[in-house]
Protein backbone atom coordinates (compact mmCIF):
# COMPACT_ATOMS: atom_id res chain seq x y z
CA UNK A 1 0.00 0.00 0.00
CA UNK A 2 1.33 3.44 -0.95
CA UNK A 3 0.57 6.28 1.43
CA UNK A 4 0.06 9.76 0.03
CA UNK A 5 0.74 12.25 2.81
CA UNK A 6 -0.83 15.64 2.43
CA UNK A 7 -0.71 18.74 4.59
CA UNK A 8 -3.39 21.42 4.28
CA UNK A 9 -2.35 24.80 2.92
CA UNK A 10 -4.29 28.01 3.27
CA UNK A 11 -6.08 28.82 0.06
CA UNK A 12 -4.98 31.93 -1.81
CA UNK A 13 -6.18 33.70 -4.90
CA UNK A 14 -3.01 32.55 -6.65
CA UNK A 15 -3.83 28.89 -5.94
CA UNK A 16 -7.40 29.28 -7.20
CA UNK A 17 -6.21 31.03 -10.37
CA UNK A 18 -3.76 28.17 -10.97
CA UNK A 19 -6.56 25.62 -10.61
CA UNK A 20 -8.70 27.71 -12.96
CA UNK A 21 -5.91 27.91 -15.53
CA UNK A 22 -5.67 24.11 -15.42
CA UNK A 23 -9.41 23.88 -16.18
CA UNK A 24 -10.25 22.36 -12.79
CA UNK A 25 -12.36 25.10 -11.19
CA UNK A 26 -14.08 28.35 -12.17
CA UNK A 27 -13.73 31.27 -9.80
CA UNK A 28 -16.75 33.51 -9.32
CA UNK A 29 -15.82 36.58 -11.36
CA UNK A 30 -17.67 38.61 -13.96
CA UNK A 31 -17.34 37.31 -17.49
CA UNK A 32 -15.26 39.32 -19.97
CA UNK A 33 -18.43 40.12 -21.93
CA UNK A 34 -20.06 41.71 -18.85
CA UNK A 35 -16.88 43.44 -17.66
CA UNK A 36 -16.28 45.12 -21.04
CA UNK A 37 -19.86 46.42 -21.38
CA UNK A 38 -20.04 50.22 -21.30
CA UNK A 39 -23.56 50.98 -22.57
CA UNK A 40 -26.28 52.13 -20.17
CA UNK A 41 -28.38 49.02 -20.69
CA UNK A 42 -27.86 45.90 -18.62
CA UNK A 43 -26.49 42.58 -19.77
CA UNK A 44 -26.77 38.97 -18.66
CA UNK A 45 -24.16 36.37 -19.57
CA UNK A 46 -24.48 32.69 -18.65
CA UNK A 47 -21.42 31.35 -16.88
CA UNK A 48 -22.68 27.79 -17.17
CA UNK A 49 -25.90 25.84 -17.44
CA UNK A 50 -26.24 22.24 -16.30
CA UNK A 51 -27.39 19.49 -18.67
CA UNK A 52 -30.97 18.35 -18.01
CA UNK A 53 -29.87 14.92 -16.84
CA UNK A 54 -28.29 16.46 -13.75
CA UNK A 55 -31.19 18.68 -12.73
CA UNK A 56 -30.96 21.88 -14.68
CA UNK A 57 -29.74 25.14 -13.24
CA UNK A 58 -27.43 27.88 -14.39
CA UNK A 59 -25.16 30.52 -12.97
CA UNK A 60 -25.34 33.90 -14.64
CA UNK A 61 -23.40 37.13 -14.36
CA UNK A 62 -25.56 40.28 -14.51
CA UNK A 63 -24.57 43.86 -15.26
CA UNK A 64 -27.39 46.12 -14.08
CA UNK A 65 -29.11 48.70 -16.20
CA UNK A 66 -27.57 52.09 -15.70
CA UNK A 67 -30.56 54.17 -16.83
CA UNK A 68 -32.59 54.14 -13.60
CA UNK A 69 -35.75 52.71 -15.19
CA UNK A 70 -37.67 50.18 -13.10
CA UNK A 71 -39.32 47.30 -14.94
CA UNK A 72 -40.62 44.93 -12.27
CA UNK A 73 -40.42 41.24 -13.08
CA UNK A 74 -40.87 37.97 -11.24
CA UNK A 75 -40.24 34.29 -11.88
CA UNK A 76 -42.26 31.14 -11.19
CA UNK A 77 -39.35 29.71 -9.18
CA UNK A 78 -36.64 30.92 -6.79
CA UNK A 79 -33.29 32.44 -7.70
CA UNK A 80 -30.20 33.08 -5.60
CA UNK A 81 -28.43 36.45 -5.63
CA UNK A 82 -24.71 36.73 -4.89
CA UNK A 83 -23.35 40.26 -4.54
CA UNK A 84 -19.66 39.53 -4.56
CA UNK A 85 -17.09 41.96 -5.91
CA UNK A 86 -13.71 40.30 -6.19
CA UNK A 87 -12.66 42.18 -9.30
CA UNK A 88 -10.56 44.90 -7.70
CA UNK A 89 -12.80 47.39 -9.54
CA UNK A 90 -14.96 49.99 -7.84
CA UNK A 91 -18.48 49.01 -8.87
CA UNK A 92 -21.55 51.10 -8.17
CA UNK A 93 -23.93 49.58 -5.61
CA UNK A 94 -26.82 47.43 -6.75
CA UNK A 95 -30.17 49.10 -6.08
CA UNK A 96 -33.20 46.83 -5.90
CA UNK A 97 -36.91 47.57 -5.81
CA UNK A 98 -38.82 44.68 -4.21
CA UNK A 99 -42.59 44.47 -4.06
CA UNK A 100 -43.93 43.61 -0.61
CA UNK A 101 -46.59 41.33 -2.09
CA UNK A 102 -46.53 38.60 -4.72
CA UNK A 103 -46.97 39.11 -8.47
CA UNK A 104 -50.76 38.62 -8.62
CA UNK A 105 -51.47 41.08 -5.80
CA UNK A 106 -49.18 43.76 -7.23
CA UNK A 107 -50.63 43.44 -10.72
CA UNK A 108 -54.21 43.60 -9.36
CA UNK A 109 -53.38 46.74 -7.37
CA UNK A 110 -51.71 48.28 -10.42
CA UNK A 111 -54.74 47.61 -12.62
CA UNK A 112 -57.08 49.11 -10.01
CA UNK A 113 -54.87 52.19 -9.52
CA UNK A 114 -54.15 51.36 -5.87
CA UNK A 115 -50.37 50.88 -5.80
CA UNK A 116 -48.55 53.11 -3.32
CA UNK A 117 -44.99 53.54 -1.99
CA UNK A 118 -45.90 51.30 0.98
CA UNK A 119 -46.15 48.37 -1.48
CA UNK A 120 -42.40 48.47 -2.19
CA UNK A 121 -39.00 48.51 -0.57
CA UNK A 122 -36.05 50.23 -2.25
CA UNK A 123 -32.74 48.71 -1.17
CA UNK A 124 -29.10 49.68 -1.62
CA UNK A 125 -27.28 46.35 -1.50
CA UNK A 126 -23.69 45.90 -0.34
CA UNK A 127 -21.00 43.78 -1.91
CA UNK A 128 -19.16 41.20 0.19
CA UNK A 129 -21.24 41.72 3.35
CA UNK A 130 -21.49 38.18 4.72
CA UNK A 131 -24.87 38.89 6.33
CA UNK A 132 -26.60 40.40 3.28
CA UNK A 133 -24.74 39.66 0.03
CA UNK A 134 -26.24 36.21 -0.63
CA UNK A 135 -30.00 35.61 -0.55
CA UNK A 136 -32.81 33.85 -2.39
CA UNK A 137 -35.52 35.79 -4.20
CA UNK A 138 -38.58 33.60 -3.76
CA UNK A 139 -40.90 32.76 -6.61
CA UNK A 140 -43.51 35.30 -7.72
CA UNK A 141 -41.78 38.22 -5.95
CA UNK A 142 -41.68 41.26 -8.26
CA UNK A 143 -38.30 42.94 -8.23
CA UNK A 144 -35.90 44.96 -10.37
CA UNK A 145 -32.19 45.66 -10.01
CA UNK A 146 -30.41 48.74 -11.32
CA UNK A 147 -27.06 50.42 -10.81
CA UNK A 148 -26.90 53.44 -8.57
CA UNK A 149 -27.20 56.55 -10.80
CA UNK A 150 -24.21 58.71 -11.66
CA UNK A 151 -20.71 58.20 -12.94
CA UNK A 152 -18.79 55.00 -12.44
CA UNK A 153 -18.83 51.34 -13.36
CA UNK A 154 -22.27 49.74 -13.40
CA UNK A 155 -23.03 47.15 -10.75
CA UNK A 156 -22.27 43.51 -11.47
CA UNK A 157 -23.59 40.51 -9.54
CA UNK A 158 -24.30 36.80 -9.90
CA UNK A 159 -27.53 34.80 -9.95
CA UNK A 160 -28.04 31.04 -9.75
CA UNK A 161 -31.41 29.94 -11.09
CA UNK A 162 -33.21 27.17 -12.98
CA UNK A 163 -31.81 26.91 -16.51
CA UNK A 164 -35.04 27.84 -18.30
CA UNK A 165 -36.54 30.26 -15.79
CA UNK A 166 -39.01 32.57 -17.56
CA UNK A 167 -39.33 36.24 -16.70
CA UNK A 168 -42.77 37.72 -16.12
CA UNK A 169 -43.14 41.50 -16.19
CA UNK A 170 -45.70 43.29 -14.04
CA UNK A 171 -48.07 45.47 -16.07
CA UNK A 172 -47.40 48.86 -14.50
CA UNK A 173 -49.29 50.90 -17.09
CA UNK A 174 -49.95 54.32 -15.65
CA UNK A 175 -47.15 54.15 -13.06
CA UNK A 176 -43.59 55.41 -12.94
CA UNK A 177 -41.08 55.13 -10.15
CA UNK A 178 -39.35 58.22 -8.77
CA UNK A 179 -36.27 56.88 -7.05
CA UNK A 180 -34.70 59.12 -4.47
CA UNK A 181 -30.99 58.25 -4.06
Amino acid sequence: MITIKLKPVNVTEKILLLLEKKGLIRTLRPTAKVSRRTAKHGLVDTIYSSPGGYGTHKLICVRSDNDGKINLNSHPHNEEFMLINNTGLKLKPVLMVIALSKYGDIERKAKSGKLAPKDFLFLRLKYNDHKTCVFSMLKDTPHCEISEPGRGRASIFFVSEPANLPMRYVDMTGYIFDLQG
